[in-house]
């Protein structure tokens, strides 16, 4: 039973360790700030989960409930995505434009905390300046 407990904790380890590194890796090799918010989000979820499952089988082999482990993984798959969430309304906040162009804010529409939709600012002082 115990040689069965290590596989198994093992198994979730290397897991955990795989998405950690692809995590590392897209933050290295993704273009921009949009694109980069996917690879800590959903590696430190599924890595972070990996690890801590492995933490709680070993404690329950232990004879103890895992329930520090259980707090830490609820707390990690809540928070993971609000973050990115936040990050990303901050990038847009300061008018901050995908290289690739796939980002739906690159079509200059409002955004979620303005009241009104924004002109093109360029033309408003070109216009401006022909009253003057």
């Amino acid at each position: 039973m115990q040689l069965f407990m290590e596989i198994l904790v093992s198994i979730f380890l290397l897991i955990g360790s795989f998405f950690m590194l692809v995590g590392g890796i897209g933050m290295v090799r993704l273009p921009d700030l949009f694109m980069r918010l996917h690879a800590p989000t959903k590696s430190s979820t599924l890595g972070l989960g990996s690890f801590l499952i492995a933490a709680m089988i070993f404690s329950a082999f232990q004879g103890r409930f895992g329930f520090a482990e259980l707090l830490l993984t609820l707390l990690a798959f809540i928070t993971a995505p609000v973050s990115a969430n936040l990050m990303a309304q901050a990038a847009l906040h300061l008018r901050l434009r995908s290289t690739s162009g796939e980002v739906p804010e690159a079509l200059d529409r409002p955004l979620p905390w303005q009241r009104t939709r924004r002109r093109n600012p360029k033309a408003e002082k070109d216009s401006h300046d022909d009253l003057a």
